[in-house]
């Protein structure tokens, strides 16, 4: 494999990322309800410690590898192997970024989620993530009771 062509550049695989990730999500303005009147609210832009407001990254679809691979015209086999440093140091800056935001996403769904069940049986079963919670005997949390935990949490933030 190693003798074969690619056809991508270090620089045109980061393009062709970011323009996967530009097609499944959008920037918006974050804004909170304001009381205006009785029984009445507005939606007002929430302003950063500067002044501006705050913008935010939305994910209208989650972002996937099979996704991105569909998105880059190559397979999940050949992205393995875009990843490999050994094979391709060229392409590690453009993994690592892909990467970091499925990344970005996986927290900000963690954090911001109502119901994140699939999310953690994923990144538990896939990605070898949540092990750490353990009730305070020391023995681990259900599946389930992991997901109530951080849904206590997520209410706890609102």
């Amino acid at each position: 494999m190693k003798n074969k062509r690619c056809r991508f550049t270090p620089r045109s695989l980061e393009t062709a990322i970011d323009r996967y990730y530009a097609s499944i999500r959008r920037t918006v303005v974050a804004t909170e309800r304001v009381e205006t009147g009785a029984k009445t609210f507005e939606e007002k832009p929430i302003l950063s410690d500067t002044g501006e407001p705050i913008r935010c990254r939305e994910y209208v679809v989650a972002p996937t590898v099979w996704g991105l691979c569909e998105a880059l015209g190559i397979t999940p086999a050949q992205w393995k192997s875009f990843c490999d440093r050994e094979e391709h140091p060229e392409f590690q800056d453009a993994v690592q970024r892909a990467a970091g935001l499925m990344e970005e996403w996986k927290e900000q769904a963690l954090l911001t989620k109502k119901d994140v069940r699939g999310l953690i049986y994923h990144i538990q079963n896939h990605l070898g993530g949540l092990d750490e919670l353990t009730r305070e005997s020391g023995e681990p949390l259900s599946l389930s009771e992991k997901g109530r935990l951080l849904e206590a949490e997520d209410g706890e933030a609102d």
